[in-house]
C-alpha cells in the first residue's frame, strides 16, 4: 500500500524492481528521436569507450555495442538486468546507479547515453548529482547523449485520456488501463510539484503510477552549462533539432546532446 511518506524515488523504485516489470519492455526498436540522434552523433561513440545508464532489458545495447571499442551498461533495477543478461549474453551489464558511478574511473569514457528519460525517475538533488557524475567519467570533448520530459508539453498536465477504437475489445482494453490510470494519477497526485525551474508530474508512463522530473529546455540547457557542458543540440520527438527560444510545446520530451569542455 502506498504510503504519503514515501520519496519519489522509493516510489519508482517499487515499479521498476517489481518482478515482470521487464515483460513492458519488449521493444528492440529505437525510437525516431533516437535514431536520428544516435546517426547525426555517430562519431561520439563509434569506436569510443560508451556507458549506457537505465541500460533496461538491452534495447539499446544492440545497437551500441558493436560499434563501440568498449560498452558498459548499468542499471538499478535487478529484475532489468537479469532479463538483459539474459537477452545479451557476453555484454557487459552490471548492476549500477546513474546516481553513483564509481565503477568508472575519472575521464575514462567518451559517451554516457541515457534515453528513455532515466534520469527523470530521482529527485531533483539526485539528478544533480547525476549529471556531476556523468561529467566526472567523462573525458574532455565526451558527450552526454540523455532525453528527459518537456514541461513546456502543452498536455503535460492533462491527465489520462480515453482511447477510442471501433474494436469492441480494444475498447474495453482502453477502458480498463484508463480507468486504473485515473486511480493512479489521483493516488500520487499529492506529490506533485510545481517549483521555479521543475515540476514531478505522474504521466503515462507506467498508467500515471510513476513520479517523473519535468524541466523546461532552457533551464536545462543552463544547468549544462554550469556543469561544464557545450550544448551540441536539442531535438524534439521526430528527431528535429530545436532552437533554445523555442518552448517546443508539442514535445513531450527532448533529446539533449552536450559536450564536456575541456577541464
Amino acid at each position: 500500500m502506498y504510503r504519503a511518506a514515501d520519496s519519489q524515488d522509493a516510489l519508482n523504485k517499487r515499479i521498476y524492481h517489481a518482478p515482470g516489470v521487464d515483460t513492458r519492455y519488449k521493444s528492440w526498436e529505437l525510437n525516431r528521436c533516437e535514431a536520428v540522434t544516435l546517426l547525426k552523433h555517430q562519431s561520439a561513440f563509434a569506436g569510443r569507450d560508451v556507458l549506457d545508464l537505465g541500460v533496461g532489458t538491452g534495447r539499446t545495447t544492440i545497437y551500441l555495442a558493436p560499434l563501440a571499442r568498449s560498452y558498459h551498461a548499468i542499471d538499478y533495477s535487478p529484475v532489468m538486468v537479469a532479463r538483459a543478461k539474459a537477452n545479451l549474453p557476453g555484454i557487459s551489464v552490471r548492476l549500477g546507479d546513474l546516481r553513483d558511478l564509481s565503477a568508472f574511473a575519472d575521464s575514462s569514457l567518451d559517451m554516457v547515453f541515457a534515453s528513455n528519460n532515466v534520469y527523470d525517475a530521482v529527485s531533483h538533488e539526485d539528478r544533480a548529482r547525476a549529471f556531476a557524475e556523468a561529467h566526472r567519467v567523462l573525458r574532455d570533448g565526451g558527450h552526454l547523449l540523455f532525453s528527459s520530459h518537456n514541461r513546456s508539453y502543452r498536455d503535460a498536465l492533462s491527465g489520462p485520456k480515453l482511447e477510442t477504437s471501433a474494436n469492441p475489445v480494444r475498447q474495453a482494453v482502453h477502458l480498463v488501463r484508463w480507468i486504473r490510470s485515473l486511480a493512479n494519477a489521483r493516488r500520487i497526485r499529492h506529490m506533485h510539484r510545481a517549483e521555479a525551474d521543475y515540476s514531478l508530474l505522474s504521466d503515462e508512463g507506467h498508467a500515471y503510477s510513476a513520479l517523473h522530473y519535468y524541466i523546461d529546455h532552457t533551464v536545462q540547457r543552463r544547468r549544462l552549462r554550469a556543469l561544464g557542458f557545450r550544448v551540441v543540440e536539442v531535438l524534439d520527438t521526430l528527431g528535429q533539432s530545436r532552437a533554445e527560444a523555442d518552448p517546443s510545446i508539442d514535445s513531450p520530451w527532448l533529446m539533449y546532446v552536450a559536450r564536456r569542455e575541456a577541464s
